[in-house]
């Protein structure tokens, strides 16, 4: 363990849905609790992992994490206890990592490209703005998603500030982000969070979401507006930050 406490700043519950500060709160606290778990060696592979994906948009090998003095061996290690805690999507049948939040080397619906970088993919809609983390701040980021409903194309740009605040640059759209979201207790926010990470979509209108929804009868979730989402993403920057460090 690193023996490092990091801090989560209490979240703006008006800049949420109704009820969704306790939960947000509860996914912050969790992902930190497990940070604080990681070793030195666990955490600079973790971060070296989001540098791989972000320069190279390929599967990601043990040997390619490779640091001086380390074996295979204890690099494969690393990614089998960080796939444990569901830091990261490590494939048995490739021997390498394929995501780890927020980047993707699958194709997604979401799609991020800043200045001087190559395209890369992102696992969700609210995970596009968390690139920053490489890219750095004040870099603005050109962010792409399809709706799933009607296909339309949802571009906006975005850029963090030095405090990891975001700043977003697009005028107003009436869309709408779908958060599934299982009817439990908070308890088990960050699991449940990082398995239901794919299906977090955004759609081009309400009516949109309306119609996806009638299809999907069964399915609990949250509905947040693009500036309620971009402020959750940034609550997530802000946590997300202590693994870039």
């Amino acid at each position: 363990m690193t023996g490092v406490t990091f801090r989560v700043e209490p979240v703006d519950d008006r800049r949420l849905p109704d009820g969704q500060a306790a939960w947000v709160e509860a996914l912050l606290s969790q992902y930190v609790l497990l940070l604080e778990t990681l070793s030195g060696d666990e955490l600079a592979l973790y971060r070296h992992t989001w540098k791989q994906m972000a320069r190279h948009n390929a599967p990601v090998v043990a040997r390619s994490l490779l640091q001086p003095g380390q074996t295979v061996h204890r690099v494969q290690q690393i990614i089998i206890h960080l796939n444990a805690c569901k830091l990261l999507w490590f494939d048995d049948d490739l021997r390498a990592i394929l995501q780890c939040p927020p980047f993707s080397v699958l194709h997604t619906a979401h799609e991020v490209k800043a200045f001087g970088w190559d395209r890369s993919y992102t696992c969700s809609f609210l995970d596009m703005p968390l690139t920053l983390l490489i890219y750095g701040p004040n870099v603005w980021l050109t962010c792409a998603s399809k709706c799933p409903r009607s296909g339309e194309t949802l571009s906006f740009r975005v850029r963090m500030t030095e405090d990891f605040r975001l700043e977003a640059d697009t005028p107003f759209q009436d869309w709408r982000v779908w958060l599934p979201l299982p009817d439990t207790p908070a308890t088990d926010a960050y699991p449940d969070f990082y398995r239901l990470r794919p299906r977090i979509n955004a759609f081009y209108s309400p009516a949109d979401l309306d119609t996806h929804r009638q299809y999907h009868t069964g399915d609990a979730g949250v509905v947040y507006t693009l500036p309620q989402s971009l402020y959750l993403s940034e609550c997530l920057l802000g946590v997300y930050r202590f693994a870039a460090i």
